[in-house]
């Protein structure tokens, strides 16, 4: 959050961002010490190690400080080995899994100008989803050639499900076009991916949100389950193919969203109204409808409400990113520079990879 308010011209200088932000990653540094962690802990991005060294390197690269921001990328890539290796970890989701990885080292080469993390360290992670989903789909007999399970369930949205991990296939260097402006990737793994992005597509209802797993038909309206989530997915598809179809989905969520995305579990951007509001600053960049914008800035009108007071501390973790205060500010700043407005480590229009 301190880092992103650094990044603006309207609120660098409100604080001491960056000299916030470094106290605030040492302290996570810190306690992440003291706990007893498997190696696998070093996978995990948005609940693990590897998100506060990622951080951390974004942090130090800010300040200048170069050798710690190398140092950090360093430990940030000990995760690499267990992502890249087909046996012995089985989460690929976005929370404590590979696509997650994925995100946060696209990341890095998007805010880091040397692009630390190399093209072949991504697709090996690529190939290992790419192999882990078409196993899992066979399992399961599914019509998708894709599928992914986390704890046997098969989740669509973007913290536990498919929708996350395929976006997360989409930024890799196998979606980059070489000079006759074909895709690098080989026609059968696009056609898998391709395939199984289509499909998931036709899980989208007559109000336009998603089921939260593969075999339900329960719906919610957040980003980690539902459409607030999946719109990354298909916003990305519309990018990289170039299908209106894809555009179609987006709308659809986006009104679902609009009619139902005032959500009572706090502010944040997991199952909050600030993660719902970025849905419409993502619809904006996509279309510059002003609309969209609209929508953003009465969903940002909506958090100074009594209502959103009233449950501002009702999240397990009331001042985290993702369920709490501090992912509502980085949406607050967003709104500021909407052209520019990102969910965090999911920027769909930049190309981070090496």
């Amino acid at each position: 959050m301190f880092w992103k308010l650094s990044r603006s011209e309207e609120t660098k200088n409100l604080f001491p961002c960056l000299k916030l932000a470094s106290k605030y990653i040492a302290e996570a540094k810190h306690h992440s010490a003291k706990k007893h962690r498997s190696s696998k802990d070093s996978v995990a991005f948005l609940c693990g190690e590897s998100g506060i060294a990622a951080v951390s390197a974004v942090i130090a690269h800010s300040q200048g400080n170069g050798h710690d921001a190398e140092n950090e990328v360093k430990i940030f890539l000990k995760g690499h080995p267990i992502c890249a290796t087909d046996g012995g970890y089985e989460a690929d989701e976005v929370l404590v899994g590979r696509a997650g990885y994925l995100h946060g080292s696209y990341w890095l080469n998007q805010t880091i100008a040397s692009k630390p993390i190399a093209n072949e360290t991504v697709t090996a992670i690529c190939k290992v989803i790419l192999t882990r989903g078409r196993r899992i789909a066979a399992s399961l007999q599914t019509a998708a050639p894709l599928m992914y399970e986390y704890h046997e369930k098969t989740y669509l949205g973007a913290a536990h499900g498919i929708c996350a991990i395929l976006h997360a296939l989409l930024e890799s260097p196998w979606f980059d076009r070489d000079d006759n402006g074909q895709f690098c990737v080989s026609p059968t793994k696009l056609s898998d991916i391709k395939n199984t992005i289509d499909y998931v597509l036709t899980m989208q209802n007559h109000e336009g949100n998603f089921p939260t797993r593969h075999d339900s038909n329960r719906t919610l309206v957040h980003w980690c389950h539902g459409c607030g989530g999946a719109i990354y997915l298909f916003a990305k598809a519309y990018l990289t193919f170039k299908e209106e179809k894809y555009l179609e989905c987006c709308r659809k969520c986006a009104d679902t969203i609009w009619h139902q995305g005032l959500l009572r579990k706090g502010p944040g951007i997991c199952h909050g109204v600030a993660g719902n509001g970025y849905a419409f600053l993502l619809m904006y960049r996509l279309t510059e409808e002003m609309c969209y914008l609209y929508r953003a800035a009465k969903f940002a009108e909506f958090l100074n409400s009594p209502t959103i007071a009233e449950q501002l501390l009702a999240p397990d973790r009331p001042y985290s990113l993702y369920e709490g205060l501090a992912g509502t500010v980085c949406f607050l700043v967003d709104l500021l520079t909407p052209l520019q407005a990102a969910f965090p480590f999911m920027d769909v229009f930049e190309k981070k990879c090496a």
